[in-house]
């Protein structure tokens, strides 16, 4: 072979290649690379170049092949999805994050900002310290920001939500399109002002953690996100419940007033702890304690209590204006519901028929007093530490009616039936299976359902524990008057005198007590300092926990436990006689209890 024949044939199959690998990629630069190879290909068969200047040309179209190969490799997300897959390109997160970062991690340097004016000798070895960590963490933030806006990609293709970040570690992140469940939308304020929102995609799976998150896209991104995912836009009807403005009172009776009036002051003493700044150094600190240890005792504890109960009220009162504020509660028509709330910090949640196994209705003692009740779902595919709200604090009234609507909104053919692996049942009866239970009668709500009494040996139980607590009390404090001289000796009648609330709060927790069927729903009831009502669907039960303590096995008494794949895990029918619960047990899914009791 020639020389010439030999440069014509590699500059052939050079531009072959080169041609190929354009076909490949469907990218049209690279099939004109590939032309232009294949002509100068033909141009080196004819002798107008020398060999050196073939050998140049051909590590040239090497070079550029390698250039777009890349380019086209970057845009595909170097993943083996298909050729469809591979025309969707990356998205980035929106470049407003960047200036969110910096002003976020602004956020430390308030502390120093309040309590340098206060350091009268000037920063101290401890504050120089502290302040310098504070200079660290700063520049911290603001260099993982930058990282994180740079490496992060998103994109949604026919058949998957893909997304990818990191620069020494990488992480990629692939959820199919089918195991979407939901798309939640959140923006505090600070995300507000700069135009960004947090976007949570949801598969419905508890190991999941919090599902898939992409935080720093645009608001006008996130909704079309979950338009694109969900296939959905905002629902012109079917509204269950809206804020009124009168619940805001509720907001009155939370039982976190106390810690919430004694935060502001825990956090003013430890930093100026941190910053090492005595309190009594502080000018108008030390003329203030001056006064107090002047003034009566009780008139100083009378004025504390109600700075914090103020302090207190004033916080809850605006943490649920914050919380609750455009609160909204819709059936979409795709067979899912949507809460939508906040003033500040804006959330929309979306919660499929098919996950709602049930309603908690909860009342803590304050709030029960003011009448009132909160209203929250029992669904699958939460965290441990999610919750899915269905009604802010309200009126008793609109929590059962909320609890109705939501309920009898959720059909048979939303509820996939859940049969547990036990032997077929065979006895012969005339009501109807389980899973044959249609909607709950009516428009009654389930946690209005009559329930059965729970043995009088369950009262007895309370009572002594009620007695208890009065009894330490008298014995620490008679003990602490025979021991120091300025405690007043008549101290420990503080113990007796707590004893009639303890009673009845006894009478209250035996009361509240509870269990029964309303439909295809499991209802119980237990509690006096928080009391629950749940409504659990019975096909959703799988399995029965039977516990009994020393003292309930005296007492003839048991504590069922209804196992669930949604909300807590599992719901008790505390302190029911053995036979009473066992039967119930039965009725509620015949043939899971059989085989352990027989």
């Amino acid at each position: 072979m020639s020389r010439d024949e030999y440069a014509a044939g590699a500059g052939t199959t050079a531009a072959a290649g080169v041609a190929e690998t354009a076909g490949g990629t469907g990218n049209a630069r690279n099939t004109e690379r590939a032309v232009a190879a294949e002509s100068a290909g033909h141009a080196e068969h004819a002798g107008h170049a020398g060999h050196a200047e073939r050998a140049v040309a051909a590590e040239s179209a090497e070079s550029a092949e390698s250039a777009e190969s890349a380019e086209s490799a970057e845009n595909s997300g170097g993943t083996d999805a298909g050729d469809e897959g591979s025309r969707v390109r990356w998205s980035r997160l929106d470049p407003r994050l960047l200036r969110f970062t910096l002003a976020r991690s602004l956020g430390p340097a308030a502390p120093v900002a309040m309590t340098l004016p206060f350091a009268r000798d000037g920063l101290g070895l401890q504050a120089a310290v502290t302040l310098g960590v504070i200079l660290v963490v700063f520049a911290a933030i603001a260099v993982a920001g930058l990282v994180r806006y740079a490496t992060t990609r998103y994109r949604v293709t026919a058949e998957r939500v893909e997304f990818r970040s990191g620069l020494v570690f990488r992480r990629r992140r692939s959820v199919p399109r089918d195991r979407v469940r939901s798309v939640d939308l959140e923006a505090d304020p600070l995300r507000r002002f700069f135009g960004l929102a947090t976007v949570t995609i949801g598969t419905g799976r508890t190991d999941d953690g919090k599902g898939l998150v992409i935080d720093g896209v645009s608001r006008a991104a996130a909704r079309l996100l979950r338009v694109e995912l969900l296939g959905r836009t905002d629902p012109a009807d079917s509204v269950i419940a809206e804020l009124r403005p009168a619940w805001i009172r509720y907001a009155l009776l939370s039982s976190w007033s106390l810690l919430i009036g004694l935060a502001p002051f825990g956090v003013f003493f430890r930093v100026l702890d941190a910053f090492g700044v005595d309190p009594a150094e502080v000018g108008f600190l030390g003329d203030l304690w001056s006064r107090v240890t002047a003034t009566d005792p009780f008139v100083v504890a009378a004025v504390a209590v109600a700075i914090v109960l103020s302090i207190g009220l004033s916080g809850a009162l605006l943490l649920y204006v914050e919380s609750w504020w455009n609160f909204r509660l819709t059936r979409e028509p795709d067979r899912a519901f949507s809460i939508r709330r906040g003033l500040l910090t804006t959330r929309s949640v979306t919660l499929e028929e098919r996950r709602l196994y049930g309603v908690e209705l909860a009342e803590p003692l304050p709030l029960r007093w003011g009448g009132g009740a909160r209203l929250k779902a029992v669904a699958t595919g939460l965290g441990e530490d999610e919750s899915v709200v269905l009604l802010p604090p309200a009126p008793r009234a609109e929590a059962h009616r909320v609890a109705a609507a939501v309920l009898t909104a959720v059909t048979p053919a939303a509820m996939p039936a859940v049969t547990p692996a036990a032997a077929p049942v065979e006895k012969a009866s005339t009501e109807p299976p389980v899973e044959a239970v249609g909607e709950v009668s009516g428009k009654a709500s389930p946690t209005l359902a009559p329930l059965a009494a729970h043995p009088r040996a369950a009262l007895r139980r309370r009572v002594v524990r009620a007695l208890w607590p009065p009894m330490v009390v008298a014995a620490v404090l008679g003990r602490l008057a025979a021991w120091l001289s300025w405690v007043p000796g008549l101290l420990w009648l503080a113990g007796p005198a707590l004893l009639p609330a303890a009673l009845l709060l006894a009478l209250d927790a035996y009361r509240n007590l509870g269990h029964g069927l309303h439909g295809p729903y499991l209802v119980t009831r237990y509690g006096t300092a928080r009391r629950r009502t749940v409504a659990l669907r019975r096909t959703s039960i799988i399995g029965w926990t039977v516990g009994r303590s020393p003292f309930q096995r005296r007492a003839g008494l048991i504590t069922l436990a209804a196992t669930t794949a949604a909300g807590g895990g599992s719901y008790k029918v505390v302190d029911v006689s053995v036979a009473e619960g066992l039967a119930f047990a039965e009725e509620s899914l015949p043939g899971l209890l059989a085989p352990f009791v027989r």
